[in-house]
């Protein structure tokens, strides 16, 4: 007779206390060990590549926020102007690009979220009339992002779409106001893939947050 696998003194076998419970001969509790232990490989074959792809940028100086991206999609890019962080991507026809920078509004006090942003975007409207060829306005309101409050105008030009996220830490602080800018150029109707890339860009967009504590 073979020696067993496991020694007396350890106790009885995973079969052997599954067929004392459940009733199950050793060839099926294996099995379904086996199917279970398939499952866990592709479960982090298929969740790992994910949790990989996720980058997040910290801007440690004031004021601090941070970003999180797909690096598949969207990679840094030389800041332009007075932008403090700029990303960038490609997929087949459509690019896109995303930065951040310092906003300056006017003097005010009390509630400059509610006050100051709604009349400062009436502004910022007017300066991308004049900068844009073909720009058509789409839409603007309050939003708050990640419990920033802010105010955002979407428009178009040509086949550009933008978003303009003018946003604040707290209703009250203008001093550490941010322009939010996300840019998507489509040059046919996107493709799976390109729309994928697409919803990359949005998700980047949206996950801005003050702080270093992603969303």
């Amino acid at each position: 007779m073979a020696d067993p696998l496991v020694l007396p003194e350890y106790g009885p076998t995973l079969p052997d206390l599954a067929r004392r419970r459940f009733g199950w001969r050793e060839r099926t509790t294996v099995a379904l060990l086996l199917g279970a232990g398939a499952l866990i490989v592709i479960a982090v074959l298929l969740v790992g590549p994910q949790v990989d792809r996720l980058a997040k940028y910290v801007h440690h100086d004031e004021p601090v926020f941070n970003l999180l991206y797909d690096r598949g999609a969207l990679h840094e890019a030389e800041p332009q102007g007075d932008e403090l962080v700029r990303l960038q991507g490609r997929r087949g026809r459509l690019s896109a690009t995303i930065a951040v920078a310092p906003l300056s509004l006017p003097r005010a006090t009390g509630d400059v979220a509610h006050g100051t942003l709604p009349a400062f975007a009436s502004v910022h409207i007017r300066q991308l009339q004049a900068e844009l060829p073909a720009f058509r306005f789409v839409t603007e309101g309050r939003a708050r992002v990640n419990g920033a409050p802010g105010y955002e105008v979407r428009f178009q030009s040509g086949r550009t779409f933008g978003n303009d996220l003018m946003i604040l830490p707290t209703e009250e602080d203008a001093e550490n106001a941010l322009l939010v800018t996300a840019r998507r150029t489509f040059t046919r109707k996107p493709t799976t893939g390109e729309q994928a890339f697409a919803d990359a860009v949005a998700e980047a967009y949206r996950s801005f947050k003050y702080g270093t504590a992603a969303k």
